[in-house]
């Protein structure tokens, strides 16, 4: 079984997490949680243009940023839902491969402060979508299934990780390949940005976070 970013936290006392087939929102400071997403019903978009209607999506990763939640399921789906307001904003599938489940999605802005929607696929995809309209911006194509993505704080350079034992950065506005981080013996799955941009963390099933 693969690791899955299913807890979120979006301050020290506001914790996203799936349980079952809900989204739920724990807050400890008001000690309860409560239900923001449930994926177990017909899902009905607010936003009718591009939109596809899902029901009984099984969650395989999920963001919360910005006030945005992004959940992404095994069969490709795609979830957008603004946390301040009621109902689903955007819904649809991003692919029909039968190697369709996202792994990895993030929510970031690019150099010019326009928040953008990352998706990462086993279909060796990765997609960006802007997150006001929520329409396809870009699409990237590797050699193999992508595990995860990071863009860094400059919105400028993206990580591309997955079943490869190296690791790509690419310019993440036209998603060219820029340079390849070797050293991992196996497949890698995680990554995160220092602050200032000039070191990337990496986790690889070799059981090494490489710098």
């Amino acid at each position: 079984m693969q690791l899955r970013n299913l807890l979120w936290a979006t301050s020290k006392h506001d914790v996203y997490l799936m349980q079952n087939y809900s989204v739920m929102h724990w807050s400890s400071l008001l000690r309860k949680g409560k239900e923001v997403l449930n994926v177990a019903k017909p899902i009905v978009p607010n936003l009718k243009r591009q939109s596809q209607q899902l029901s009984r999506v099984q969650i395989s990763t999920m963001a919360v940023k910005e006030n945005l939640m992004v959940a992404d399921g095994f069969q490709g789906e795609l979830i957008c839902k603004y946390i301040n307001q009621p109902g689903v904003a955007f819904s649809t599938k991003v692919t029909t491969d039968d190697n369709a489940i996202t792994n990895a999605v993030d929510v970031y802005l690019n150099p010019s402060g326009a928040m953008r929607v990352m998706a990462a696929n086993n279909d060796a995809q990765i997609r960006v979508f802007d997150a006001e309209t929520f329409s396809t911006l870009n699409r990237f194509s590797f050699d193999w299934s992508v595990n995860n993505t990071s863009v860094s704080p400059n919105g400028k350079l993206l990580a591309v990780l997955g079943d490869n034992t190296d690791c790509l950065i690419a310019d993440a506005q036209s998603g060219k390949v820029t340079g390849t981080l070797e050293g991992h013996l196996d497949y890698s799955f995680a990554s995160a940005w220092h602050p200032d941009g000039n070191i990337l963390a990496t986790g690889n099933q070799d059981t090494i976070c490489r710098l």
